[in-house]
């Protein structure tokens, strides 16, 4: 048995499926490129995956991850042309490599996260004064935040998850946000235009999300999920190979 990572981006015309949505969308996906798949065991059976932290509903994104196991091994060059002929809509392949089995999952690794907030050219909003805001936001030592829909009302410290904020465009306003995520979460992007932004979801024009980058934490070194020499290789696993 074999894992495979894949990095793959989530377009404009797969923004508004919801994570449970895409997963499908992935599996379809994998099933026509005939790759060797492993499934779990038991009556309902299905496709071992471990997806990455999913993006919300409306956003794009840039870089993708999931973690494919496979029963057999073949040249990563063939399976990475597989994928690309049978990429469905909105979602588009861009790497794949071979990693450790041992290898942690996406989700049990603390990882950063960049974002871009774009808004319209005509958006009626104050870059100073958001700025201003984003400012304040990141000179507080915290900020307890009681979540709505959550399972516990307990406040949590939002601002620990926030590594920067920063305006990169004014003329057609654009911003870009760098979250921390862990096993103890993140912050939430309805959040970030309520309390770094200073926006009012129900007034304000809302922007488009786009997720850019991801970066895993292997010993305390934040690297690129398809660097395979931050991973431990097993030396009875063949060399890992890399395609893009």
């Amino acid at each position: 048995m074999i894992k495979m990572r894949m990095r793959y981006s989530k377009e404009e015309e797969a923004c508004l499926l919801s994570h449970h949505e895409v997963q499908a969308a992935l599996v379809r996906w994998l099933r026509r490129s005939n790759l060797p798949l492993v499934y779990s065991k038991g009556f309902n059976q299905r496709v071992r995956i471990e997806t990455g932290i999913p993006t919300g509903v409306g956003m794009v994104s840039l870089q993708e991850y999931v973690d494919v196991h496979l029963d057999a091994y073949s040249p990563i060059a063939d399976r990475a042309n597989a994928l690309e002929r049978t990429a469905p809509p909105g979602l588009r392949f861009l790497a794949a490599v071979d990693i450790p089995l041992t290898a942690p999952s996406l989700m049990g690794q603390p990882m950063i996260l960049r974002y871009e907030y774009t808004w319209a050219h005509r958006a009626n909003i104050d870059a100073e004064q958001m700025k201003a805001r984003m400012t304040s936001f990141l000179a507080l030592p915290m900020l307890m935040v009681e979540r709505e829909n959550s399972k516990s009302h307990a406040p949590k410290d939002i601002r620990k998850y926030v590594l920067t904020a920063q305006i990169s465009t004014r003329t057609s306003l654009r911003a870009h946000v760098g979250v921390f995520f862990d096993q103890s979460g993140t912050i939430r992007m309805d959040e970030v235009i309520k309390y770094i932004f200073g926006l009012d979801a129900k007034v304000a024009p809302m922007p488009v999300i786009t997720r850019q980058s991801v970066l895993l934490n292997m010993s305390d070194v934040f690297v690129d999920p398809m660097d395979v020499a931050a991973q431990a290789v097993s030396p009875h696993r063949p060399k890992n190979n890399h395609h893009d």
